[in-house]
């Protein structure tokens, strides 16, 4: 029984999560593409971020988590320490991604909570099959 109230609160908490991290996309979607366009001028993407700058709302979150990492002057998988990329944030541009924390924080704790949902489904029905 306690499993089950744990499992509807975090199926709301991801319900939550996701719902917030479509309105913060949705409300800064024009920011993103700019600064998508931004970088696009003078770098390109390494192999997996140049898949996901193409597919919307669903590679948001990989490439949010690159773009605050770049900010940061942290090593990016697939990017060479020497790369100029690490200047983009240098000039300009820091504007356009204060809104990406918020972003990242509600997507990856709407993801976590899909992957516990799913544990928890998994293990009740372990449960009743194997232990009835």
């Amino acid at each position: 029984m306690l499993m089950k109230f744990t499992g509807f609160f975090i199926m709301a908490l991801c319900l939550v999560s996701f719902t917030l991290s479509v309105i913060i996309y949705g409300v800064n979607r024009t920011k993103y593409y700019k600064l998508l366009g931004e970088f696009q001028k003078n770098n390109t993407f390494p192999a997996p971020y140049s898949f996901h700058c193409l597919t919307g709302f669903f590679g948001a979150m990989p490439i949010a988590y690159f773009f605050l990492n770049l900010n940061k002057k942290k090593k990016i998988f697939f990017l060479k320490r020497d790369s100029n990329s690490y200047i983009f944030f240098d000039k300009r541009n820091s504007e356009l991604i204060k809104w990406m924390p918020a972003f990242y924080y509600s997507s990856i704790t709407s993801t976590i909570c899909c992957a516990l949902i799913v544990a928890i489904a998994a293990s009740l029905e372990m449960k009743d099959k194997f232990f009835p």
